[in-house]
């Protein structure tokens, strides 16, 4: 037999879990961003895609916002479903998959153009965005036929 004291902490607690669960769910999807934080997070967002390839500074960000550190995080996520480091690691992956692509930059060089310093550290995290690794891609692509401009591929 349980103690009453115990059953009435655990019951207390899981109402508590639920309480916050619901205050969070609201919070995150009950409060709309206002015209002009919307605006300034776009401005955010514009200035991450300009500037992706270098180390931009949380400071410089607020300045941009005109926003306190924890609202910009906070609203940045409500709008972008993501933190501002992943909007700007996608950026950047992105950037180099067209790179690896549609060009005949090495990997090495592609990971210095969208902001990588070690092209090891930048072949992880294309794989852990990309679902593969640079070397994949420049293989298929140098691999793949060349089509001239009136030709088409036979299957």
């Amino acid at each position: 037999m349980t103690a009453p004291a115990a059953e009435i902490f655990f019951e207390s607690k899981a109402k508590e879990w639920l309480s916050i669960t619901i205050d969070s769910f609201l919070n995150k999807y009950g409060n709309p961003i206002s015209i002009a934080d919307d605006e300034a997070l776009k401005n955010v967002a514009d200035y991450i895609d300009d500037h992706y390839a270098t180390s931009i500074s949380q400071d410089t960000l607020e300045k941009i916002s005109t926003m306190s550190g924890t609202k910009l995080k906070k609203l940045f996520k409500q709008k972008y479903q993501c933190t501002i480091t992943e909007y700007t690691q996608r950026r950047r992956m992105n950037m180099a998959e067209i790179l690896l692509l549609n060009s005949s930059l090495k990997i090495q060089d592609i990971a210095e153009t969208v902001g990588y310093s070690s092209h090891s550290k930048f072949s992880i995290c294309f794989k852990k965005y990309k679902g593969f690794y640079p070397k994949d891609i420049k293989k298929y692509t140098k691999n793949a036929p060349v089509l001239h401009n009136n030709e088409k591929e036979i299957d």
